[in-house]
């Protein structure tokens, strides 16, 4: 058991904490504090306490402070465990610990579920049994990965000696041979007999020379013209160039010109261009005939400069310079006439000075469509050199044809073996003997040691997975069925189902769906779409937090070791209504029937009494302690007098009755909540030992059974109507608890006859 809270210093809001009164925790221990006045940070110091993990006190020193470390001092079974130097001298390990860290590392956070989530879950449900099977798998596949690294650079020690074409497996296994000189000798021989017919077989022959030939009609077109044109129109377009210097490029800007001309509006000013004598003569000028020939110019300039190009004069050298490496070396085998090419160094010269000429004329074709163009000196000079070529590159083919004749003939005649086939079979009798030295030994050997190693870590894994998956099976339907009873309890209208296991990056997780409706509902993830049914959008912040309680009660009441936990709940309801509260306390109160300590934290006075009630049995047994703020900035732990702490709410709730009464202050679904707890505190108040902790209908029920000897007899009538009226607008009676409408005459009446009973109006 945890005995007291000795000192807390420099952690949250307990700057310098140091028990003083009668502070000892109990097994039945209730701890009131408001919001942000430390039970978060005491349940932090709690978990730490039971992992050990630094962590959990470091991350919350107290800022601001310049008076040391965190230091803790807990009494406990068996001494003091003291938090000193980032570290504690023991631990208590049976701490079980429900507050916002279980939900947010283990059922959710920012309402959706995590694959993190999942995997915690997994190890809160299949307990520590469980827990330790996993942890095997996770050891045993972190040492796995480090083999498949050891593994890795065994490999490359082998591979540093494998001949190529052979891979590390094969070459690990490769035999040893006594013959394995006299198997590489021999075999060497062979391949030197097969290995010059084999380059016969596949050597290419020679290429024959191919020379571009110039267009026919080339000269033809430098000399076309355009007829139907008339003088006038010619004489004012030259004018026009004349008069605004545009020389050369006047034709083609003018033509170009025309084609932006619409709707008879000049593409400049757009001013009409109606009735103009020269935009008639353009017209006239510049027509399709004209524009044809502008494109059949072009067309055979692009022409000249594409077969004439020096891409086309690279594939001629290349083809001669291929034919002289062949002739090197099919003059060994063959007699041949080597092939020669008349002026080949001045080939491409030629070429080049044609399209040069060609081009130049083509150009000035294009810059005057309808002037006729004379082949100059230049062209007709490069012309005829072409024609020279063409027939020395004729007398060039004849020798290559001869001589691939000849070289046809010798590959015919050549029979090669298998080249392939015999310097594979060598590969494979030098590697045999090269596995065999002693640096080749001692490589494979780490290489298949460390690769039967990995070979036994995962058989060892697959058969512990196994043994987990089975126990996983046995367990977690009956985890699922507990949770769901525990839902049922609570009234929560959805169940999980679809629960099971799995290992998504290697690590054991769990997974289940939402059952609502008969329908079931993915966990989805915080990436998952607002428009699609998932966690986050099924289920309200109450069912959520119910969610979670449940799943912590389910772990509690599987595990094993429950009779010696010490059992932490820190505020075990969020957005729960009075019923699921009531659920609440009766499942705290059976966690306290079989674990040896119950600590209940929280910020609501009322929800503590009814713990504090619950446990009257166990007055020797139960102690009441709060959190309350001493100076500006620290914490301490002190006595709290719940009954007088409550007594004041009870006033507080009356009064609020009294104010709605008479004045109409206050807002009725509020106020309607108030009568049940004014009444059952009035009537506990009374007679504690007739009512310690018992609810309005069962206070009505002993009553009834006691009969007129029951001082309340006289009540009983005003007791079970206002009973039945409020049971309408209580969780878990009422149908429609939260919508059922109030009416204000009849809240009045029954207000009326609460504040009449309760000691008047």
């Amino acid at each position: 058991m945890l005995k007291k809270i000795i000192s807390i210093k420099n952690v949250g809001r307990f700057l310098n904490y140091s028990a003083a009164g009668d502070v000892e925790l109990k097994r039945y221990t209730v701890m009131f504090a408001e919001n942000g006045r430390g039970k978060t940070t005491l349940c932090a110091v709690l978990r730490s306490l039971q992992s050990g993990d630094a962590a959990h006190v470091l991350g919350r020193t107290t800022l601001g402070t310049t008076d040391g470390a965190p230091e803790i001092m807990i009494l406990v079974d068996g001494g003091t465990a003291a938090f000193k130097t980032a570290a504690w001298n023991t631990t208590v390990s049976n701490l079980a610990i429900f507050d916002s860290t279980f939900v947010s590392e283990n059922v959710y956070s920012g309402d959706a579920v995590s694959l993190d989530h999942k995997r915690n879950l997994y190890r809160v449900i299949v307990g520590k049994q469980g827990v330790d099977l996993a942890r095997q798998i996770e050891e045993l596949d972190a040492a796995s990965r480090e083999k498949s690294t050891a593994i890795r650079e065994k490999r490359a020690a082998v591979q540093a000696v494998v001949p190529q074409g052979l891979t590390v497996d094969v070459f690990s296994f490769l035999q040893e041979d006594t013959e394995i000189d006299a198997k590489i000798s021999e075999k060497e021989r062979e391949l030197e007999a097969v290995k010059q017919a084999d380059q016969i077989k596949g050597r290419a022959g020679l290429a024959e020379l191919v020379l571009p030939t110039f267009p026919v009609g080339f000269v033809g077109l430098l000399g076309k013209t355009i007829k139907g044109i008339s003088e006038d129109a010619e004489r004012r377009i030259a004018k026009q160039i004349e008069s605004h210097a545009m020389h050369e490029r006047g034709e083609p800007w003018l033509s170009e010109g025309v084609g932006y001309v619409r709707n008879d509006a000049c593409p400049f000013c757009s001013q009409s261009l109606d009735g103009v004598a020269l935009i008639a003569a353009y017209k006239a000028y510049f027509g399709e005939a004209y524009n044809a020939l502008r494109t059949e110019i072009s067309a055979l300039r692009q022409l000249i400069d594409a077969a004439f190009g020096d891409r086309e004069i690279g594939r001629i050298e290349r083809i001669t310079d291929q034919n002289v490496s062949s002739v090197e070396f099919w003059s060994k085998y063959c007699a041949i006439t080597p092939p020669a090419l008349a002026g080949a160094d001045k080939v491409g010269d030629t070429l080049r000075t044609l399209r040069q000429s060609a081009l130049a004329l083509l150009d000035q074709k294009a810059r005057r469509p309808l002037d006729l163009v004379q082949a100059d000196a230049s062209f007709t000079a490069a012309n005829a050199a072409l024609i020279a070529a063409q027939g020395d590159a004729a007398t060039y083919n004849q020798a290559v044809q001869n001589a691939n004749a000849a070289i046809t003939a010798k590959k015919a005649a050549t029979s090669a073996a298998d080249l392939r086939a015999v310097e594979s079979t060598l590969t494979r009798l030098r590697a045999t003997k090269r596995r065999h030295e002693a640096d080749a030994i001692a490589a494979c050997q780490d290489y298949e040691t460390a690769v039967s190693a990995k070979k036994a870590l995962e058989d060892q894994k697959a058969s512990v997975r196994e043994k987990l998956d089975r126990y996983t099976e046995e367990v977690i339907g009956r985890y699922e069925r507990t949770i769901n009873q525990l839902l049922d309890d609570f009234q929560a209208g959805f169940r999980i189902t679809g629960t099971k296991h799995g290992y998504p990056g290697g690590v054991a997780s769990s997974s289940y769906q939402i059952f609502i409706n008969e329908t079931p509902v993915e966990l989805g993830d915080s990436n998952s779409p607002l428009d699609r049914p998932s966690f986050k959008n099924t289920l309200s912040s109450g069912d959520k937090s119910t969610l979670a309680l449940a799943l912590f009660l389910a772990q509690l009441e599987h595990d094993p070791e429950k009779a010696g936990k010490i059992v932490v709940f820190d505020d075990p309801f969020n957005s729960q209504d009075n019923f699921r509260k009531d659920c609440t306390v009766q499942k705290i109160k059976k966690c306290g029937e079989s674990c040896p300590q119950i600590i209940v934290l929280s910020h609501d006075q009322n929800f503590l009494k009814r713990i504090w009630d619950r446990f009257a049995s166990e007055a020797g047994n139960r102690k009441c302690l709060q959190l309350t703020r001493i100076g500006v900035r620290n914490t301490t732990i002190s006595e709290w007098d719940i009954e007088q702490a409550t007594q004041a709410r009870f006033v507080a709730d009356r009064q609020a009755l009294a104010d709605y009464y008479h004045t109409g202050e206050g807002a009725s679904r509020d106020i309607v909540n108030k009568i049940r707890p004014v009444l059952e505190t009035y009537c506990r108040n009374l007679y504690p030992a007739e009512f310690t902790a018992d609810t309005l209908g069962t206070i009505i029920g002993k009553v009834r059974i006691t009969g007129s000897a029951s001082p309340l007899h006289a009540l009983l009538d005003d007791l079970d109507a206002l009973n039945e009226y409020t049971r309408r607008y209580h969780h878990g009676e009422g149908l429609n608890a939260a919508t059922e409408l109030i009416n204000d005459t009849e809240l009045q009446g029954f207000v009326k006859k609460t504040l009449m009973i309760t000691g008047g109006c």
